[in-house]
């Protein structure tokens, strides 16, 4: 439409062609209302036509749409017949996603004369029939390739990529990526900038990867856009330049893509490669979130929940750390978890709250194994087991927590959930387990006399923070190093490393 803008316009032209990608973007525009008034009926069109073609984002977005109740029947379109005769050899959209005429005798006909344009529809064809005819589609698009047309060459790449068809071969795919971007092919370069980044076919080249990636950056591809803000923005492959990164995140963000737009609220949030906006990290997250990326669900969140950028709505915060859970974000179950626990935005309830932390410790969050451990321990919101709690804690432990370290170190001296293990608790950090077992060392009490061990637990015990400990063990150190004369203490220092206990001088 005239006078649009052109964001909008590249986007119409893309879904009009028959590009999932684009269709999906054009109908969540109109379904935010984001640089085109908000129409959900239009919305709604091209969300189906996306999901039609396969797009999983726009059929997420559609059960969404239909769980708030708006009717997602794909609006009847008029019969119409295409004009007679094919499309030029190299059309103003390339027909990647394009279907075949109607007339699919006219069609083979061209192909089996020789257009490497009908050669490419036919492969297209074949390729997306049910079932698909993958060993067609790629004697269809080798015959294209092999005449040097842009788009089959491409296809032939995807194949050999994907292994579609033929055996995955990243070599020969990368040759045909190549040859098909060197003549301008957007989706090849982009994908020939994926393998040299990743190093598939080839050695990892990410200079090289920048510069494909840079020459689909500038026909405004969105994830080509987005490929390169990475690598300004982490310095691999080019010089680090985050105010570049923001920048190239942003043309991205505005054609709606919902990483772009994730990755730039974080710069913004934070302040590196431009300004701090709080403000407007948050609608970029918002943006994100209701693309269903869950990362994004979870940031904006947070900042609804700290009220940071946005209006305070613990409410909304929970309900947003909830869709994030809901997708197996461990982080957002972490938070839901909180928020169930603590009464914020929603009711309490212990029972649900522990199953959001069953998932996220699941998933290695040393926080959750924590906070569950403790709930079994003291039968808070789960039943009580000890046995549990303990086996939580060891994996928090083993994470690194150290508050889980020193409970386990408690049960392991008290024996409860496990074996009692006094040996184990000082090993976990227990200042009164280490002071006792350096004693047992010291007067070979139910192990072998080992006035070095002693000095080590005593070296130990001394770091502890627990009251009443450290004092008593400063004082039995200083008479044991007295005893042992540097030679002992300096092997003592080296048990210690040897263990990991303490850093190399």
């Amino acid at each position: 439409m005239a006078g649009e803008p052109e964001t909008v316009a590249r986007n119409r032209r893309a879904a009009e062609a028959g590009d999932p990608v684009a269709q999906f973007n054009l109908g969540n525009m109109y379904r935010l209302g984001y640089q085109v008034p908000r129409d959900i009926a239009l919305a709604v069109k091209w969300l189906n036509q996306a999901a039609a073609r396969g797009n999983a984002d726009a059929v997420q977005v559609l059960q969404r749409l239909e769980a708030d109740g708006v009717d997602i029947t794909p609006p009847a379109e008029p019969a119409a017949r295409p004009a007679a005769g094919l499309p030029p050899a190299e059309p103003d959209s390339d027909p990647l996603y394009a279907e075949p005429a109607d007339d699919a005798d006219q069609l083979r006909s061209a192909a089996e004369a020789g257009d490497p344009t009908a050669q490419v529809l036919l492969g297209n064809a074949h390729r997306d029939s049910v079932p698909p005819r993958l060993d067609e589609a790629v004697r269809w698009y080798r015959l294209a390739a092999d005449q040097g047309h842009r788009l089959g060459q491409f296809a032939l790449g995807l194949m050999h990529d994907r292994g579609w068809g033929v055996d995955q071969d990243c070599a020969a795919a990368r040759d045909w990526y190549r040859l098909s971007a060197e003549q301008g092919c957007v989706e090849a370069q982009f994908n020939l900038g994926n393998m040299l980044c990743q190093g598939r076919g080839s050695s990892a080249d990410p200079e090289a990867a920048a510069e494909w990636f840079g020459m689909a950056a500038a026909q405004k591809d969105a994830a080509a856009l987005f490929a390169l803000a990475a690598l300004f923005e982490t310095g691999n492959g080019v010089e680090r330049d985050e105010a570049r990164a923001a920048e190239l995140y942003r043309q991205a963000a505005d054609q709606s893509d919902p990483e772009a737009q994730f990755n730039l609220a974080n710069m913004l949030r934070q302040g590196r490669g431009v300004e701090a906006d709080p403000v407007e990290a948050a609608s970029l997250y918002r943006r994100a979130a209701e693309q269903n990326l869950p990362a994004a669900q979870l940031n904006f969140g947070l900042m609804l929940a700290s009220g940071r950028g946005v209006a305070k709505d613990e409410a909304a915060a929970a309900r947003w750390f909830r869709r994030a859970a809901e997708q197996g974000d461990r982080t957002a179950a972490f938070a839901l978890a909180l928020a169930l626990l603590g009464g914020r935005g929603v009711a309490v309830d212990g029972p649900e709250a522990g199953r959001w932390l069953r998932l996220a410790a699941d998933k290695g969050d040393h926080r959750a194994q924590y906070r569950l451990a403790v709930m079994h321990e003291r039968g808070e919101g789960v039943p009580r087991d000890l046995a549990a709690a303990a086996a939580l804690y060891r994996q928090a432990a083993e994470g690194g927590d150290a508050r889980a370290q020193f409970d386990l170190a408690q049960m392991y001296e008290a024996g409860s959930g496990v074996e009692q293990d006094r040996s184990e608790a000082a090993e976990q950090g227990n200042g009164l387990a280490q002071y006792n077992l350096a004693a047992k060392y010291a007067a070979g009490s139910g192990v072998e006399k080992d006035q070095v061990e002693a000095h080590l637990w005593l070296t130990l015990a001394v770091r502890s923070d627990q009251p009443g400990v450290v004092e008593p063990s400063r004082r039995a150190l200083e008479r044991l190093a007295e005893h042992l004369g540097p030679a002992g203490v300096a092997e003592a220092s080296r048990r210690l490393r040897e263990r990991n206990l303490e850093p190399a001088p």
